[in-house]
């Protein structure tokens, strides 16, 4: 970790470089926890957005009584910095991860989601041979029609076959109203999540009427954190760009988080009166939810396009003074995946370097350690 930067000036920071605004951070951390403070259901952030201990950390600290992570190998690390109570939002298959799963359950109290019997069977079965009992919920598809079980009978079907096996202990349901979060205007957005979140609620009523009860029933994100975070039956919602945000999140009516991610970059040429180049492009900063945007433009000047290292910059006003090693901040459009590029944050207070983070958890796709590259000094 480059801790030689603690003290110094922003400008003084090598790019392009990702930075925190701590008091932005700071701001969306309380935020967040306020809310869940007099709610029947809790707060457990996904790291997914971050994939850094020292954040799940703090927002441990702050209230949330886990955390949650899409990938086994995220799971690992976390495990590794000291968290615990963790729930993989995502299918573990196959023999090499099952076998990793069952060990981290020896030390961690982690949980993992199903939606078919097969699954169940093999973690039944490694569960046995390590003799540990590993905590399922079943995923059910609310309608984002990615994994999970249709809504109703094939859950309650699920849940028997857990219940059924040895070395796994059924402990609810997940469903993840994912197609909802994006929808800009708020009451329509609340209508549709609804909608979803019903399904969820309903299928739960009728495991309990079958004699299964549901501890927990996972749902949310950062666009609907508030509409799940208050539906009766859900216990828990799994928000995670809300600590970091980003453009796409920032258009979204009703999610009033401050943002304060941003990537430092610098200005490397300006060839035309009305063009400048930037040191970051599409190896730095990702472009599926679109353009990014530059914080504090001046001179009308748009980020108009990315090259794998070159960022384009059009400035409408040709005598904008832009000089090649002016540094400039990049507000990404999705924040999960330009995090996922970069190995630390700076965390910035009054300009000034005030800590550096690893992101720890990057690139976890496979293994805790799935290639050679050194860690981050």
């Amino acid at each position: 970790m480059d801790n030689s930067m603690i003290g110094s000036s922003v400008l003084d920071i090598d790019t392009p470089a990702l930075l925190i605004d701590l008091e932005k951070l700071e701001y969306n951390l309380k935020k967040m926890a306020d809310f869940f403070k007099e709610k029947d259901s809790d707060l457990r952030p996904h790291i997914k957005t971050h994939k850094t201990p020292v954040l799940a950390h703090k927002q441990i600290k702050a209230g949330a009584i886990g955390i949650a992570c899409q990938k086994l190998a995220e799971a690992e690390t976390m495990a590794k910095a000291g968290l615990d109570d963790i729930l993989i939002t995502n299918e573990v298959v196959g023999d090499q991860k099952i076998r990793r799963l069952v060990n981290l359950a020896k030390t961690t109290d982690v949980k993992t989601v199903v939606d078919n019997k097969e699954n169940v069977i093999s973690i039944s079965a490694a569960a046995q041979e390590r003799g540990v009992e590993v905590g399922i919920l079943v995923e059910v598809n609310t309608g984002m029609n990615r994994c999970g079980v249709l809504p109703g009978t094939p859950v309650l079907e699920l849940a028997q076959e857990i219940d059924k096996q040895k070395g796994t202990k059924f402990l609810g349901l997940m469903g993840y109203e994912g197609h909802t979060v994006f929808i800009e205007t708020y009451e329509r957005r609340k209508r549709e999540a609804q909608k979803a979140l019903k399904l969820l609620i309903d299928t739960k009523e009728l495991l309990e009427r079958n004699g299964y009860e549901c501890k927990i029933v996972n749902a949310g994100g950062t666009g609907t954190y508030d509409i799940s975070g208050t539906y009766p039956g859900v216990t828990e919602v799994t928000a995670g760009s809300y600590l970091t945000m980003d453009v796409k999140y920032s258009g979204i009516e009703g999610v009033e988080f401050e943002q304060a991610l941003s990537l430092l970059t610098t200005v490397i040429s300006r060839p035309t009166h009305d063009r400048a180049i930037l040191d970051a492009g599409m190896k730095a900063i990702t472009i599926e939810f679109g353009m990014p945007l530059i914080k504090s433009a001046k001179g009308g000047a748009k980020l108009y396009k990315l090259a794998e290292e070159h960022g384009y910059v059009e400035l409408e006003a040709p005598d904008t003074k832009l000089d090649v090693g002016e540094k400039i901040e990049l507000v990404p459009s999705h924040g999960c995946t330009t995090i996922n590029l970069h190995d630390r944050f700076y965390a910035i207070r009054d300009n000034q370097v005030e800590s550096v983070w690893p992101i720890e958890a990057r690139g976890k796709q496979r293994s805790i350690r799935d290639d050679n590259r050194p860690t981050p000094e």
